[in-house]
């Protein structure tokens, strides 16, 4: 399928989706209960439908004439007749009222309209009879039927379009719900997965709709057919100018003797200036419910004009015609047609949800505002070589949110410039955020900021603290390493660990203590005698292998520093089998991406089907910004973890340093501030 027609389809897809729904859905639910109504019926009405059983019943026409005294204002307009012994008998009005009476006693059981009560009111929403004129409802046919077109082709012939895999490997997750997937992406899931098993009976309730709603359609199968598909009486037979028409039993017996083996009629009332009574024969063993025979009668002779059996006498377009309507109404195959149709009409109110929901979250999903706070600094102190610290607090001294071991802030020195710092100070503090920062000779502008701009006194825009470096508090014994300005949370992490009496260590690592920050605090501390000092140009520089060697396995391990300072310790830990899960780390930057080797791939927005091309020459949230898709982002080197999106298809090379190489593995989330595809496409969770 052509991007161009994909994007058009989706379109139509979704939009049609979003303006039909509530009548889609209203469709569905009103089908749903009236596919079951004639088997429930019988509970929810058995006061009106059942008696005692009755072998000596009354005349009709004096029946009749009981149920025009119990509804005076009506116009009679037909008997219906079951021959069930246990049966009543049913008195029908031009208004679509029902007299129920015994028809042994003649007591007069109910009143009730057809489009009254559950099921009525039901039926009355399902044939949209509610739009234009109640007594005749070609209007609401007619709504009816172009929702229902517009269902057909756009809704599910649409959504097949667009489900089908466009490669071999994605017919399983295609095909199956991914409930291990969150947010928007199991919603989408749901929506294709109860789509495509819905499919082919929905397609069947709404193609056996359309004849119902269109002549043209009715027209059609009779040119299929070459036969008619209305049943109308014989024209022609005026009501003679003298004599009376045969009372009703008598001609219920002509009915009896003529057809035979009845096991439900319906007998008209012959129109004001017509001599044909008509009789509506449902035989026993019919293949559905809708198999019904016609008889008409002179109602003043009793002889027969015309007798149309449905299975030897009725015209094949108007069998074709009856069968479809049973079918739409799961009048045929029983009780377990009427389920999978229950259930097929039930999955549409989940499609409507799911659809839309998908489609809001994407419509109306900013960029959730990381709440920030105005702080003022209230000290900034040099604390070595190219080091310095800042302290926040409230202006109006208020508390401030609180913070665990390992949480970091972003800072903005100046507008449209922000950077993310390690908080260091105690989270037992609730009135301030301490941060340390080193001016580096390659920065970005951050850290020159940080040094030069700000002075105390200074008000800052200042993030709440968020944590993605966090404690096992839990653990038996931590191993906490830091090198240069990675002492920042590792120190933080110390103190937490020594005012819970943990077992820990702590290996500082420098190049010289001019360039290390917080000497003192940390000798004056609770846990001094814990931590170690290398210092490189004092000759007592870390040894990596011989301390791993001499911890246990599992022992956390918890890392900050320079890039190629964590990555050796990161190796040497792996090299001896340490379980990733036991290894924490957070770097400060990302080491520089070789982009030589990027080439241009596309995106798609799962929600609305939209694929964006991502050029070899810029990053994803670049190309989804130039349409108007704005991703969070912060440090734009896949350091903090902001930007990061689920992904639903595709494979991901990852450029970050924020994730683990298990949630790598996983392949499901990537950085798209510099995270890349190494597959033609991938299918975000946006």
């Amino acid at each position: 399928m052509k991007l161009q027609f994909r994007e058009s389809l989706s379109w139509l897809h979704t939009w049609s989706g979003l303006v039909l729904g509530l009548a889609i859905a209203l469709f569905a639910i009103t089908g749903a209960g009236l596919v079951l109504r004639p088997n429930l019926d019988v509970f929810v009405n058995r006061h009106l439908l059942a008696v005692p059983a009755c072998n000596a019943p009354r005349p009709l026409d004096r029946l009749v004439r009981d149920a025009e005294r119990a509804y005076p204002n009506g116009e009679f307009r037909a008997v219906e007749i079951t021959a069930d012994p246990t049966a009543s008998l049913a008195v029908r009005f031009a208004d679509d009222t029902y007299v129920y009476l015994n028809p042994c006693s003649a007591e007069i059981l109910g009143i009730k309209n057809h489009y009254a009560g559950f099921f009525g009111t039901l039926d009355w929403l399902h044939r949209f009879r509610f739009i234009g004129n109640p007594e005749h409802d070609l209007s609401g046919k007619i709504t009816g039927g172009l929702i229902t077109a517009v269902f057909l082709v756009l809704l599910i012939v649409g959504g097949l379009l667009l489900w089908w895999p466009r490669t071999r490997g994605e017919w399983k997750n295609a095909a199956a719900f991914q409930w291990r997937r969150r947010g928007s992406a199991r919603t989408l899931s749901l929506h294709k997965v109860v789509g495509l098993y819905s499919a082919l009976l929905l397609l069947l309730i709404t193609l056996t709709a359309l004849p119902l709603s269109f002549q043209p359609f009715r027209d059609l199968i009779g040119w299929a057919t070459n036969s008619p598909v209305a049943s109308a009486p014989p024209p022609g037979l005026s009501r003679p100018a003298h004599g009376k028409p045969l009372p009703l039993q008598e001609l219920w017996q002509l009915a009896e003797a003529r057809v035979g083996d009845i096991a439900w009629a319906s007998l008209y009332r012959p129109a004001a200036t017509s001599a044909v009574a008509e009789v509506e024969i449902l035989q026993r063993g019919a293949p559905h419910a809708n198999a019904k025979s016609f008889l008409y009668l002179n109602a003043y002779n009793g002889e027969t004009i015309r007798l149309s059996r449905y299975a030897t006498g009725m015209p094949a377009g108007r069998k074709v015609y009856l069968y479809l309507l049973a079918l739409h109404s799961g009048l045929v195959g029983g009780l377990g047609y009427q389920l999978l149709l229950l259930l097929a009409v039930l999955g549409i109110p989940v499609q409507v949800y799911s659809g839309a929901s998908v489609w809001l979250r994407r419509k109306f999903r900013k960029a959730p505002p990381a709440a920030t706070l105005r702080l003022r600094l209230v000290r900034k102190m040099k604390e070595a070589e190219s080091i310095a610290s800042f302290e926040f607090t409230h202006p109006d001294g208020r508390s401030l949110p609180p913070f665990s071991a390992g949480s970091h802030i972003d800072v903005t020195p100046l507008p449209g410039l922000t950077r993310q710092y390690s908080l260091c100070n105690d989270p037992n503090d609730t009135h301030r955020y301490v941060i340390a920062v080193l001016r580096c000779a390659d920065s970005r502008g951050g850290s020159q900021a940080m040094h030069e701009v700000l002075k105390a006194g200074d008000l800052v825009e200042v993030s709440v603290p968020r944590n993605h470096f966090p404690l096992a508090h839990s653990a038996a014994r931590s191993l906490l390493i830091a090198g240069g300005i990675g002492i920042t949370p590792i120190l933080c992490m110390a103190e937490r660990l020594a005012n819970g009496g943990a077992d820990f260590r702590l290996h500082y690592c420098m190049r010289s203590r001019g360039q290390a920050a917080f000497l003192e605090r940390i000798a004056a501390s609770d846990f001094a005698r814990r931590a170690q000092l290398h210092v490189s140009d004092e000759g007592t520089r870390l040894d990596i292998d011989a301390l791993l060697d001499s911890e246990p396995r599992d022992s956390h391990l918890y890392i900050c520093g320079p890039a190629g300072f964590m990555d050796a310790v990161i190796a040497a830990a792996a090299a001896r089998g340490w379980p990733e899960t036991l290894i924490h780390r957070e770097y400060f930057a990302a080491a520089a991406h070789d982009s030589a080797r990027d080439t241009a791939f596309d995106v798609r927005i799962a929600s609305t089907g939209q694929t964006i091309r991502v050029e070899r020459d810029e990053t994803a949230v670049v190309a989804l910004a130039r349409q108007g898709i704005l991703i969070p982002t912060s440090c734009s080197e896949g350091v903090c973890g902001t930007c990061v999106t689920r992904v639903i298809e595709g494979e991901i090379e990852h450029n970050d340093v924020f994730l683990t190489g298990e949630e790598r593995a996983r392949n499901d989330q990537f950085t798209p501030c510099c995270s890349r595809a190494r597959s033609p496409l991938l299918v975000l969770d946006l």
